[in-house]
């Protein structure tokens, strides 16, 4: 398996999409951010709204879009 193939896994997409949100939580940073613009968290933010822990996540850290709280627990988008 390549790492392209690894990476298209639903589980480290939302690992990896974890950890840059958790990472913007703490360093406010990373290296993909420029102009105070980060396209790495905006699809991080994005993921993680497709999976119920993540949805979790994002509303203990206050970052729930307020778009998708209308969405019932395990509905499909």
């Amino acid at each position: 398996m390549t790492g392209t193939d690894e990476s298209a896994r639903p589980v480290d997409r939302f690992e990896s999409a974890r950890l840059t949100v958790l990472q913007h939580v703490d360093a406010r940073t990373c290296f993909h951010c420029s102009d105070n613009e980060c396209k790495q968290h905006a699809w991080a933010v994005e993921e993680l709204t497709h999976h119920a822990e993540g949805r979790r996540l994002l509303s203990r850290l206050g970052l729930f879009p307020t778009a998708n709280y209308s969405l019932p627990e395990g509905q499909l988008r």
